[in-house]
């Protein structure tokens, strides 16, 4: 994958968190949303209360629209993926849950105002990310498990077994069903059926 794409669907697999930080933001220091002009003052009031709220408003958007794109190009581009037969399939859509779970909730009810907050957060997503493109976990977004159902699957190549994991629109992929596989990374496969 391109460059931004992992970023792009890093991002969109926060957005769930990014929404609720925007609204958490915007009721908390409602009492701030109100015009004062454009001076000094009214702009550190404004990145102070509303900073992190408005980058996560756009990590969002690049998030979901780059998204967005990654699977239109892949989409197209599958079309020169190989045949496969699946020996062995097992379904992975409850991963995105645990990844909900453990990320989304502890980090919501920081206090965005302080810039200790900001900073720890802005380490822990850095580090997140870091893992998240060096590994399998690209796939595991729970907002394209809205779309997309994710499989580990293993299939024999020649007289070789290899294992993956496979991203499709299908929901009920079984073992012996005939893909065509599109590589999409290391052991990452785009697939639907012939």
């Amino acid at each position: 994958m391109a460059k931004l794409a992992p970023l792009a669907l890093f991002l969109s697999s926060y957005s769930p968190l990014f929404a609720l930080i925007t609204v958490r933001q915007v009721f908390s220091y409602s009492q701030y949303l109100n015009w004062c002009g454009f001076n000094k003052v009214a702009v550190w009031t404004f990145l102070k209360y509303y900073g992190v709220a408005s980058l996560c408003v756009v990590a969002m958007g690049f998030g979901i629209l780059g998204s967005i794109m990654v699977f239109k190009n892949i989409g197209s581009s599958a079309k020169n993926g190989h045949n496969v037969q699946l020996n062995e399939v097992s379904s992975m859509n409850d991963e995105p849950i645990a990844y909900l779970a453990t990320y989304i909730i502890p980090i919501i009810f920081n206090d965005y105002s302080n810039l200790a907050d900001v900073l720890t957060v802005g380490i822990i997503f850095y580090i997140t990310y870091r893992l998240y493109i060096r590994s399998k976990m690209v796939l595991v977004n729970p907002v394209l498990g809205l779309y997309y159902s994710i499989y580990s699957f293993k299939y024999m190549d020649g007289n070789v077994s290899r294992q993956g994991i496979l991203i499709t629109k299908y929901s009920d992929i079984l073992e012996e069903d005939k893909i065509k596989i599109y590589p999409i990374g290391y052991q990452l496969f785009y697939g639907y059926r012939r």
